[in-house]
């Protein structure tokens, strides 16, 4: 596929606004004001002479917009390519929207069940989980952990949005943010089950009662349990955690 052909300086400038998104999110047009900034500077170098142009481009990306944050950076780069497009005459404005639109929904439910229905609970209780042993180890393993992934996805996205639909069809494809999905869902099952196993062998190291060592792993069951459901309602992973810490203290508790 051909890749945009754009200047660098501008591509890098497109890469770092995007990440403001979200940052004049409005009940009209939800993310357009973020979108369009975002994309100004590719348009400005794409119909640079052509001022009545450039101000027509703005304006098309300044319709109603909204989809996962992260994924956007794929449309984004799409949205450059095909702006390339229409000034090359190789493919009618309207075409633009038509394309933002019948992605926008698919990638935003593509994101919504990877990042925040098992990347972003997947990372808060292995943060958790390291907590319990150092406050620090727990911070850094929940943000490199959800970072990594969310900055990855951001950059292919981007980069296969620039050259063109059917490469980001492709770059979806070997994604696999589907199956990785799931696989992460499971990963979070075992880690909760894990929390509740260390609560339980710490309940048993200070020497509880029987009797306390059956409700603490009541408690903790419950706890799991409802922080599942947490998640599922897209909870702060800053609550869950500070949850799931209260829980072990009050477990522990003389």
């Amino acid at each position: 596929m051909t890749m945009s052909a754009i200047s660098s300086r501008a591509r890098r400038s497109v890469w770092r606004r995007h990440f403001l998104i979200q940052g004049c999110w409005n009940y009209e047009g939800m993310q357009n004001v973020g979108f369009a900034y975002a994309i100004l500077p590719a348009l400005l170098e794409i119909w640079t002479g052509q001022p009545e142009e450039a101000q027509k481009s703005v304006k098309r990306h300044l319709e109603f917009f909204n989809t996962h944050p992260v994924m956007g950076a794929m449309v984004l780069g799409a949205g450059v390519r095909l702006e390339e497009k229409t000034a090359a005459g190789e493919c009618y404005p309207a075409d633009v929207g038509a394309f933002k639109m019948g992605w926008m929904g698919s990638l935003g439910a593509i994101g919504d069940a990877f990042f925040w229905g098992s990347l972003r609970p997947m990372a808060s209780i292995a943060g958790v989980l390291l907590a319990l042993f150092h406050p620090l180890a727990g911070i850094a393993a929940m943000l490199i952990l959800y970072n990594a992934a969310q900055l990855a996805v951001r950059r292919g996205g981007f980069q296969a949005g620039l050259s063109g639909q059917e490469a980001s069809v492709e770059w979806l494809k070997k994604a696999m943010l589907n199956v990785k999905t799931n696989n992460r869902k499971l990963v979070v099952t075992v880690l909760g089950g894990a929390y509740a196993g260390i609560i339980m062998g710490k309940a048993v190291d200070v020497g509880a009662a029987p009797l306390h060592i059956i409700t603490m792993f009541v408690a903790g069951a419950v706890a799991v349990k409802f922080v599942t459901g947490m998640f599922r309602k897209s909870v702060s992973p800053s609550e869950v955690l500070l949850f799931l810490l209260l829980v072990g203290v009050l477990i522990l508790w003389k």
